[in-house]
């Protein structure tokens, strides 16, 4: 019926079989785990890009506000004169 050379090509032809079914298996793991880190890397450089948009907006926020705290403090200063220049006259008037 079958010699043992024909078994062993049986056997053989198996052992081939399951040899690149289980390499077929190990390079589709491997590529599924690197499209998982290829995606989470891009959503990390998205969320590092809307991070930096935000602070790149506070630091254009802060780079005003001495502007501003300067005219205010003018505003401030001139208000104060005036307030001491109305009390001088009140006590010159007394």
């Amino acid at each position: 019926m079958f010699s043992s050379l024909d078994i062993l090509y049986i056997v053989l032809a198996f052992c081939v079989l399951w040899f690149t079914a289980a390499l077929f298996w190990l390079i589709w793991q491997a590529a599924s785990v690197i499209r998982n880190v290829n995606l989470t890397l891009s959503d990390a450089r998205e969320k590092m890009g809307k991070i930096e948009e935000a602070i790149t907006a506070i630091r254009h926020k802060f780079d005003g506000i001495p502007s501003t705290i300067a005219i205010a403090a003018e505003g401030l200063k001139k208000v104060v004169e005036f307030a001491m220049d109305r009390r001088k006259e009140k006590k010159e008037k007394k």
